[in-house]
């Protein structure tokens, strides 16, 4: 049976809007999704992994983490959530600081991805998920290969 823990943050409240919208490409929904976010983030940052500077967020990025904030919260594997640790403290950073960067990060990037698809056909956030998926399944390799372990 796998270990898993529960990872908890506050992050601006508007975020879930986002999160539901994007998340109806995904069958989990927004649990998913969010789960998918914080792994993806982690194998990324990842020094092993060696994609660790596709990652990086400037002052300009980080959200307001005062008012207007809601809980979010993801079970994770045990594996997932010690690599997660491990990255907040690479940056200096508690964990709920890590992931509402994290999550901060992805809003602007499905933001922008979204303008770019907002004529395009229905199924865009179908795509979206499957596309997210397999860059969450590649850097998630890449992480087991360099790091010589299985991920979740």
């Amino acid at each position: 049976m796998l270990a898993t823990g529960i990872v908890s943050f506050r992050a601006h409240k508007n975020l879930k809007s986002w999160l539901v919208s994007a998340g109806q490409g995904f069958e989990g929904g927004a649990p998913e999704l969010l789960r998918l976010i914080l792994m993806r983030t982690a194998y990324e940052q990842t020094s092993v992994s060696g994609l660790g500077a596709l990652f990086h967020l400037g002052k300009d990025n980080h959200q307001p983490s005062i008012g207007n904030t809601a809980v979010y919260a993801v079970r994770l594997p045990q594996s997932t959530i010690n690599l997660i640790k491990d990255c907040a403290n690479n940056k200096h950073q508690g964990v709920s600081e890590w992931a509402s960067a994290a999550l901060f990060a992805w809003y602007l990037s499905f933001k922008a991805y979204q303008e770019s698809h907002k004529d395009a056909d229905a199924d865009w956030v179908e795509e979206y998920a499957r596309l997210y998926r397999v860059r969450v399944n590649e850097v998630g390799r890449v992480y087991a290969l360099k790091a010589g372990r299985e991920v979740s």
